[in-house]
């Protein structure tokens, strides 16, 4: 190889060399420039749980712990009014009501709600045109105080007649009846759990009824004692009957007779009295069995 091919190889190298830094330098300039002109992630703000409704909650609505969910809320747009978890716990809530329409997703807060005690409960929870009557309860009426705000019930009423015999003798007689048909429960004087973790006897529970209807209630109060009968939460459910109860129904009579409780005066009679003239001499007297 000579002299002069040496030289233009030598020449090649450091020319080629040459390109590669520079083209090297340009791309490192190129890559620096792109990665300063994407925005740096921004940290994420930071966030508290806030009490809000799960579903729409129309006005009027019992609150119930199922209604209710913790959800992320930025920390700017907190308010003093929230309910952050934490601080209070969901049951403050179960059984409070509704005052206007409450939105999924929508913050709950004392000012929304209406709880039991506070003036205007029973208005925030009455139906537009209903009415609110109270009826005093014990353990065996009021269902052993488990009855709550929400319920739906039947009202019977139970009352004691005095009928004459053939024998001229009064019996006592007791009748019992259906007064009103599924009536919702809106409040009643006790608290879900005592301090013993055991649920309290009401002595009145507050139901909600027509105007009509509270003629019915105030008649009966003084006719005789009104007990209550859990319903199923299902609005339209259909009233049933045992076989018995059917074929009672059959005579159009829509109460209960005592007579009907018992099996020796439904299988052996009526329970009616059998009355014998006696005589004895010049005295004459009646006897009755």
């Amino acid at each position: 190889m000579t002299l002069r091919n040496i030289l233009l190889l030598l020449v090649a190298i450091v020319a080629a060399a040459g390109t590669a830094i520079l083209a090297r330098g340009w791309i490192n300039a190129e890559r620096a420039a792109f990665l300063a002109s994407v925005p740096a992630p921004e940290a994420a703000a930071p966030s508290h749980l806030v009490l809000v409704a799960k579903d729409t909650l129309t006005a009027g609505t019992f609150v119930k712990e199922k209604h209710l969910k913790w959800q992320a809320w930025p920390e700017d747009g907190l308010s003093e009014d929230y309910v952050l978890k934490g601080k209070r716990p969901i049951k403050e809530f179960v059984g409070a009501v509704v005052r206007n329409e409450l939105t999924a997703g929508q913050p709950l807060t004392d000012k929304r709600v209406v709880q039991p005690g506070d003036r205007g409960f029973l208005a925030a929870v009455l139906t537009p045109g209903m009415r609110a009557v109270s009826v005093p309860v014990n353990a065996t009426t009021g269902i052993s105080g488990f009855v709550f705000p929400g319920d739906w019930v039947d009202v019977v009423l139970t009352i004691r007649t005095r009928t004459e015999n053939e024998g001229g003798n009064s019996d006592t007689r007791y009748l019992s009846q259906t007064l009103l048909n599924k009536v919702r429960v809106l409040a009643v004087d006790q608290t879900i759990e005592n301090d013993d973790g055991k649920a309290s006897v009401a002595k009145t529970a507050t139901v909600e009824v027509t105007t009509k209807q509270v003629e019915k209630v105030a008649l009966a109060l003084e006719m005789g004692s009104l007990s209550l009968s859990l319903r199923s939460l299902a609005r339209d459910e259909e009233d049933g009957d045992s076989p018995l109860e059917a074929a009672i129904a059959k005579r159009r009579v829509n109460f209960t007779l005592d007579n009907e409780l018992n099996v020796l005066r439904n299988q052996f009679g009526n329970g009616s009295k059998s009355q014998v003239n006696v005589v004895r001499g010049s005295k004459a007297e009646k006897a009755v069995f």
